[in-house]
């Protein structure tokens, strides 16, 4: 795998009295943002070391720019499946902006010297910038490493992973994909290149991905819980709780938990697939086969909630309607999204949430 390293375009720290407003705001406003000022361009053509610091955990990878053919060929891998109002929309953004604001957030193995060379490189590095974020819980902190001081990095990235996988951007390859061959080279526009963060596994959390239902109003809660003991051995919990294993899942029903277990014989008719993803035999048994949801990404049924909020925000937004189910799901393991991706199998619709979270406008590179 070759990174590249780019011209960066910056935020201007002396014109941004409220980070949060700024980086909430650049998405959609980077265009009006980048005409009146807002941003730099760095000096030099540079890789960027990127430290993303909470209160328990830091976090480190790198920003570089990658070939777009890349994913063309496989070397960027997907688990995702794109959705094509959603490309177009992208399209769009991209070509008003004709930038690349946010990058694509890349994961891969561990590698010993890959690591080491990002702390001697860092340590050598005064902040190129720093920003702290949702009330002061989150800093993002930008290493600049010139082009001739990181030929080493790059000669590793190149040695020790021939591919990488997409964690988060599945649409932003598959646009960037379409616009090298929409576009071309147009006007000077170089559309071959693609803004990437890389992080090892070990520098990434995966966290569960939460679904709360709308229940059909003819389904009494009864008929759902025998309904339900047909897949799962069931047992009531004492309050708000996350699965500990995989193949286990938690529900509330109001302010009722339960612990659920899949029976045997529902796992059997997985057996051929990759690997066995709680997600997914929740989608296709018991929204689909149950509850009527053919489409969990689209149904407005449906709605999703990230790991960092806890059992309690599930029972919170369950409460609000007698008609709202809840499911916390055991979070997907690194192993098995690469097992997926590599047999070009696709994970369920919203069932991995990554942190740390990339932010618009942190790091921009034109075309």
């Amino acid at each position: 795998m070759k990174i590249f390293p780019f011209e960066a375009i910056y935020p201007n720290a002396d014109l941004i009295p409220s980070p949060e407003s700024f980086f909430g705001s650049v998405r959609n406003d980077y265009s009006e943002y980048y005409q009146n000022g807002f941003f730099h361009h760095a000096d030099e053509i540079a890789y960027y070391i990127l430290e993303i610091t909470t209160d328990t955990k830091s976090h480190t990878g790198v920003i570089a720019c990658l070939q777009i053919e890349d994913y063309s060929k496989g070397n960027i891998v997907k688990h995702e499946q794109t959705i094509a109002t959603s490309e177009q929309a992208m399209l769009k953004l991209l070509l008003q902006r004709g930038a690349m604001v946010k990058p694509v957030l890349l994961c891969h193995p561990e590698n010993k010297d890959l690591t080491k060379e990002i702390k001697k490189l860092k340590k050598k590095k005064e902040p190129f910038s720093q920003y702290t974020l949702m009330e002061d819980t989150i800093t993002y902190t930008v290493y600049q490493v010139p082009k001739s001081e990181g030929e080493n990095l790059a000669k590793l990235y190149h040695a020790h992973l021939p591919k990488v996988y997409i964690a988060d951007g599945h649409h932003r390859c598959s646009t960037g994909e379409k616009l090298l061959h929409l576009q071309g080279d147009k006007k000077g526009q170089d559309f071959s290149m693609i803004l990437a963060a890389l992080f090892p596994f070990d520098q990434l959390d995966v966290l569960d991905y939460n679904r709360i239902v709308e229940l059909p109003y003819h389904l009494k809660l009864t008929r759902l819980i025998a309904e339900l003991s047909h897949y799962f051995d069931i047992q009531i919990l004492d309050g708000p709780a996350k699965p500990q294993r995989k193949h286990e899942l938690t529900m509330v029903i109001q302010q009722e938990w339960f612990l659920m277990k899949w029976k045997p014989e529902v796992l059997k008719r997985y057996k051929k697939t990759s690997t066995i993803l709680d997600a997914h035999v929740l989608d296709k048994e018991i929204f689909e086969g149950v509850l009527g949801v053919t489409n969990v990404l689209e149904d407005k049924r449906v709605t999703y909630i990230s790991g960092i909020y806890g059992p309690q925000k599930i029972e919170e937004k369950v409460r609000e309607s007698e008609h709202h189910v809840g499911f916390c799901i055991y979070p997907v393991q690194f192993p098995e999204i690469v097992r997926v991706s590599d047999y070009h199998e696709s994970l369920p619709p919203k069932s991995t949430w990554f942190e740390p979270r990339m932010i618009n406008g942190l790091i921009v590179k034109s075309y």
